[in-house]
């Protein structure tokens, strides 16, 4: 009998391991793919704060750590969903082990906890590299992650981690091309300066840099000489070039330019393609001491913009300032000081009244002016001050200015008072110190009104300051107020333990979520006849509900 040989084929070893290999290849990448879909909308809201922080990877994580610790059962309960589907991954069978993956891949659109903001992410062409980029790293690594199965569950209940590190490392990445970016921007920057050859005065300060620009920007703005001024508050290296490359015109005399210090150096890289011929600084304070640890190093940062002053130029500043031999120490344009009887220019005899502040201008030559404006607190008038002393010395005559007063505008949200259905309103909203808020106060106080609301969530950025700063908030406030609202029950705790310090009734504090609870709110303690002070609304970085 003949034995039949069987030659049936059968797959070779390396080509079921191939085809094992390529399997897992594209399970990973289907559940990286699924789950950086699911985690888009962390991604997307916190390019929106990288936003708000210029593109700095230092600014963003203190705003990352304070939101997560902030939301550490919701962050909990994610990571605890993702290791508990690892786990399981981990006790069935190959052939069920893709299902907790799966689950695990699309726990973010459950468990999403949306991000308190109210504006949204400008698509720039910046912010679209970035997210990008950013994007691409977080599907990398959560390939890496299914790859080696349970990880990349792990790593599903880490998301904001992970779009906060696909963002720093995106930054960090472009940051070659964003740097050849931004040397363009200013080249074009300083090329349109060439051109009008325009007077440019820098102005920089802890606060009263935008006041003092836009009471500036219409002191020195003539049909003839036209005046351009940055917009709102334009004040980063890349906000000045956006401003110049858009809005500055041939005809323009003079440019008066906001700088903003936001760390060392930013000042000088901005003298550096606007050449000012004309400085101002307006105050030291404690705003950003949160970022430079120090008055004296606020106050070296805005030197920056004296030392850059050529010899023939000018340097203006209230000469009250302590950090005053800091901030002059290289300086070389001729120095104009003000605020006070035996400086070149002040102000005395002034007066709050409904209509605005009355004043006297005094110059140390004889000079005198008598005027009203309908700008309201004294810090306000040293920005003025600083603003027409500039004015003058760049030949103004002091008539011509005269005129001007009455018809000023202040900055929007900085002291602007306003009446609506009976009721006073102070907006002092915007960017918020303790030298501002203790005149917005006394102004509170000063106002008639039946009823006196303060509304306020209180400062950032002060540092080790920021504690007692909040606290002496609430003990003025106790001394004027007959109700008071406070703004996010985390962050405004101090202001309320202030109150509590002077014997403050805490049956007349009223503490609510965000500012259209605080707005849903005042009715019920504000009525005609009453006087209301928005002091601070925090910017989106601080909102609580994250």
């Amino acid at each position: 009998m003949r034995r039949t040989v069987s030659h049936g084929s059968s797959t070779p070893s390396w080509t079921r391991n191939y085809d094992a290999v390529t399997a897992t290849l594209f399970v990973a990448a289907g559940l990286a793919v699924i789950g950086s879909a699911a985690s888009y909308r962390q991604l997307i809201g916190w390019l929106y704060l990288f936003q708000l922080d210029e593109y700095l990877p230092a600014r963003l994580w203190p705003t990352a750590l304070r939101r997560l610790r902030a939301h550490l059962r919701s962050e909990s309960a994610l990571l605890a969903g993702a290791l508990a589907f690892a786990v399981l991954s981990l006790t069935l069978s190959s052939g069920l082990r893709l299902v907790p993956l799966l689950a695990a891949s699309t726990l973010p659109i459950f468990l999403w906890r949306p991000f308190a903001i109210r504006d949204s992410l400008k698509w720039t062409s910046r912010a679209r590299r970035l997210g990008v980029v950013a994007g691409a790293v977080v599907l990398v690594i959560l390939f890496l992650g299914f790859l080696a199965g349970p990880l990349g569950a792990v790593l599903m209940g880490l998301v904001d981690l992970l779009s906060l590190v696909g963002l720093t490392l995106a930054a960090t990445i472009l940051s070659p091309y964003e740097g050849r970016q931004r040397r363009r921007f200013m080249k074009r920057a300083e090329g349109r300066l060439s051109i009008a050859s325009p007077t440019v005065v820098g102005i920089t300060g802890s606060y009263g840099k935008t006041t003092t620009k836009v009471l500036l920007g219409q002191l020195l703005d003539e049909v003839d000489n036209p005046c351009f001024a940055t917009p709102e508050s334009f004040n980063t290296t890349l906000g000045v070039c956006r401003a110049i490359n858009e809005g500055l015109r041939p005809q323009h005399t003079t440019a008066v330019l906001e700088m903003g210090a936001y760390r060392p150096g930013e000042i000088e890289e901005i003298c550096s393609f606007t050449h000012p011929r004309v400085g101002i600084v307006t105050a030291i304070g404690l705003m950003h001491l949160e970022r430079f640890g120090s008055r004296q190093r606020i106050a070296v940062a805005k030197s920056e913009l004296l030392s850059s002053l050529p010899a023939e130029g000018l340097a203006v500043l209230p000469s009250t300032i302590a950090e005053r031999a800091t901030l002059v120490r290289h300086l070389k344009a001729r120095l104009v000081l003000v605020g006070t009887p035996t400086d070149r220019w002040w102000i005395e005899e002034e007066k709050v009244t409904p209509a605005g502040t009355s004043f006297r201008l005094r110059g140390s030559q004889g000079e005198v002016l008598d005027a009203l404006v309908p700008l309201y607190g004294r810090h306000l008038l040293s920005d003025l001050l600083c603003a027409l002393a500039v004015a003058l010395e760049l030949g103004r005559p002091l008539p011509q200015l005269a005129r001007k007063l009455a018809g000023l505008s202040g900055a929007p949200h900085r002291l602007q008072v306003s009446r609506n259905a009976g009721i006073t309103i102070i907006d002092d909203a915007y960017n918020s110190n303790p030298e501002g808020a203790e005149e917005a106060l006394r102004l509170l106080g000063s106002l008639p009104g039946e009823r006196r609301v303060l509304v306020t969530p209180g400062y950032i950025e002060l540092g080790p300051e920021q504690e007692q700063s909040m606290r002496d908030l609430g003990r003025m406030a106790a001394e004027v107020c007959t109700h008071v609202i406070l703004v996010g029950p985390r962050h405004s705790a101090a202001v309320r333990s202030g109150l509590e310090d002077a014997g403050y009734p805490l049956d007349q504090v009223t503490v609510v979520a965000d500012l259209a609870a605080a707005q849903e709110r005042l009715p019920r303690v504000a009525g005609f006849g009453s006087v209301v002070l928005f002091e601070n609304d925090l910017p989106d970085q601080y909102l609580e509900r994250a």
